[in-house]
């Protein structure tokens, strides 16, 4: 018994001998995967559990970004957006693109109501002269120091039947004068800036459009010698407004540009000025011009 228990026993020793390293490669081999380790979301989340005993896991990811362009999820904040404060553009601020000035619009109201109150009812506008001038005004030379708007003298005594339209770029203070001296509506004023009357009374003026004053647009300065499409447009529409303002047809306006005027008088058909003419465009000519 004790040679057949001896044998025994040799025989079990030299198995495990011969088992012991299949077992351990079948534990270590990938393939296999007794021993193979968890995902790291998985891990993650055990060691996030085991961490706080009790705890309630959460889930392995987050909701995913929503690809339909309605901005992020509600639980993943987008990081730019939650910086931005709400409300309107804080003046000063790079959110704001206007240039920064003092808070003008209480005047640019007061001077918007005074002119409305010099403009004379357009019922009487219409029909009140037999021809227009459009004057475009060019200024290269600077103000003197501590002046106030370009004075700027226009005279109409001398042209009864013609009524002006001032197109501007700068602020003017005009001083005007006509036959008879309450003849109304005789000029008008189409400017990117700000204007004023030397002497204003009611009915003084045909009508005006100004930035500063509301308007969503104005005409430019127009070069009878160079000039691209899109100013040729915007010219001609305001062209068209007045001369509907003023009851005549395309036909019956004048355009021309003056640089540096302090002084414009009308006499008959001729323009009389201490500034430099830089060009002239009219009658038909014109009419054609802004058909184009």
């Amino acid at each position: 018994m004790r040679d057949g228990s001896g044998h025994l026993r040799l025989g079990l020793a030299a198995l495990g001998a011969v088992a012991i390293p299949f077992a351990v490669i079948a534990a270590l081999d990938p393939r296999i995967g007794l021993l193979r380790p968890r995902p790291a979301q998985d891990a993650a989340t055990g060691a996030a559990t085991e961490a706080v005993p009790g705890s309630v896991p959460m889930p392995a990811r987050l909701p995913d970004r929503p690809t339909s362009g309605e901005g992020p999820a509600p639980d993943r904040p987008c990081p730019v957006c939650a910086g931005a404060p709400a409300g309107p553009p804080i003046r000063g601020t790079l959110q704001d693109p206007d240039i920064q000035i003092p808070d003008v619009a209480a005047e640019r109201r007061a001077q918007r109501e005074r002119l409305i109150g010099w403009t004379a009812h357009p019922d009487r506008v219409s029909g009140s002269a037999a021809a227009l001038d459009l004057v475009g005004l060019v200024f290269t030379v600077p103000r003197e120091p501590g002046a106030g708007y370009r004075p700027l003298a226009v005279d109409l005594a001398g042209a009864p039947d013609r009524a002006v339209v001032l197109v501007a770029e700068q602020p003017l203070s005009v001083a005007l004068t006509t036959a008879p001296p309450d003849r109304a509506g005789a000029l008008g004023l189409e400017s990117s800036a700000a204007f004023a009357l030397a002497e204003g009374r009611p009915d003084r003026l045909a009508g005006f459009r100004a930035l500063p004053y509301g308007a969503a647009e104005v005409a430019p300065v127009l070069d009878p010698l160079r000039f691209g499409p899109a100013t040729l447009r915007t010219f001609c529409a305001s062209l068209r407004l007045w001369a509907v303002q003023f009851g005549l047809p395309a036909a019956r306006t004048r355009y021309t540009l003056i640089e540096n005027p302090t002084r414009i008088a009308l006499a008959g058909e001729a323009v009389r000025t201490d500034g430099t003419p830089r060009g002239r465009i009219a009658g038909r000519r014109l009419a054609r011009l802004c058909r184009t």
